[in-house]
């Protein structure tokens, strides 16, 4: 952490600039959408969340961003710019089998959260999309970046798609299953929710059982 801190971070302005960027030079052409979703600090109560307990997370200004468009066929191509990121950071997979658990890891979570989407909302994507991420959430620093690439990939699917989800509840629900069964991370729900329901200068007091 101590290198996180003196570590200059890109802005959100910046990295939305990537993304576009790097979206139109392997595309050819401009994105149709970009989402977003952000890292958190957890203020009160570590390591509770999957023990039913309480918790006191707020959303930090550091978020994850992913840039798309249509496609033909049924095929996802998927680019992260994010450092940390294992190789190789292009990766080309079939909405119709989506496997969990395989290499590059960072492409699990969006797949799992692409897979529970369907399921969850009873819809087949009718195209498969390019897109291009970027982040300057710090990965393996505990700020939850794995969580601010399911919830952007989930925001960015309900609006690819027209598709909403019920509720924050069931958009964290949707996120978190994502990481149990793709990812393999027996995690809890407070970093997804609070990536879904984080608000400006504001904690969030969650129950999690």
């Amino acid at each position: 952490m101590s290198s996180l801190l003196t570590t200059k971070l890109p802005t959100f302005e910046e990295i939305l600039e990537t993304a576009k960027e790097t979206f139109h030079q392997n595309f050819g052409h401009a994105p149709e959408l970009a989402c977003c979703a952000p890292g958190r600090v957890n203020l009160i109560g570590e390591h509770v969340d999957y023990n039913d307990g309480y918790v006191l997370p707020m959303a930090l200004p550091m978020v994850t961003v992913i840039v798309g468009g249509q496609r033909p066929g049924n095929e996802v191509d998927l680019i992260t710019c994010c450092t940390g990121a294992d190789d190789p950071k292009r990766v080309k997979f079939s909405l119709t089998d989506l496997q969990p658990r395989q290499n590059p890891k960072w492409a699990n979570y969006v797949k799992g959260v692409i897979h529970t989407f369907m399921a969850s909302v009873g819809v087949q994507l009718a195209n498969g999309f390019n897109a291009v991420i970027v982040s300057n959430v710090p990965v393996g620093a505990g700020l939850s970046s794995s969580a601010a690439i399911e919830v952007a990939t989930l925001t960015f699917l309900e609006h690819f798609t027209g598709h909403s989800v019920a509720s924050d509840s069931k958009r964290a629900l949707i996120c978190q299953t994502a990481e149990h069964n793709f990812a393999g991370m027996p995690c809890g729900i407070m970093d997804q929710m609070i990536s879904v329901a984080g608000q400006k200068d504001a904690a969030l007091k969650l129950d999690c059982r």
